[in-house]
């Protein structure tokens, strides 16, 4: 288990970014290879050894589960609100929006236990610098995702959604 572990981040550090350099390798990734991407971006910008990969990568994926468990209660809740805006009274609308929050509180709490607990395994400096990896992953496939598109904003209207004229 141990050795397949180790394979597996190796492979995701040097082969994974080998094969994007490659021609055809700006393609769009797919929704099989962004957590492989993701691995690799992760892991090398952590620095982090095939000992440290392997007790990191359990405890990661643990709060990114749970976090998608918050986030999919705060999606449904979203849609029963659109789904019932005209059926709701204001109680009701109380209701949900307070269950709305209180999901982004559960959220929080989770990304903060999990930062402390992600200290123990990596510290606190690559702990921290964790937490603008994410958004930089994030930012980084969009934009790979958006190249070859047609530039432009909203409709394809030039000049994005708003236009100087």
């Amino acid at each position: 288990m141990k050795k397949s572990s180790i394979l597996f981040i190796l492979f995701c550090l040097f082969l994974v970014p080998v094969a994007m350099a490659q021609p055809g390798g700006n393609e769009r990734p797919n929704k099989q290879t962004i957590p492989e991407l993701k691995i690799a971006f992760i892991s090398k910008e952590l620095n982090l050894t095939p000992e440290l990969a392997q007790r990191f990568w359990p405890v990661y994926n643990e709060m990114e589960d749970k976090i998608k468990v918050e986030k999919k209660k705060q999606r449904r809740i979203t849609k029963d609100l659109k789904e019932n805006n005209d059926s709701y009274s204001e109680t009701e609308f109380q209701k949900k929006s307070l269950e709305y929050m209180e999901g982004g509180i559960r959220e929080s709490q989770l990304r903060k236990d999990y930062h402390i607990k992600i200290a123990g395994v990596i510290g606190y400096k690559k702990a921290t610098k964790l937490l603008s990896l994410e958004q930089r992953f994030k930012r980084e496939l969009l934009n790979r995702m958006n190249q070859g598109k047609p530039q432009g904003g909203r409709n394809g209207r030039p000049g994005g959604p708003r236009s100087e004229n």
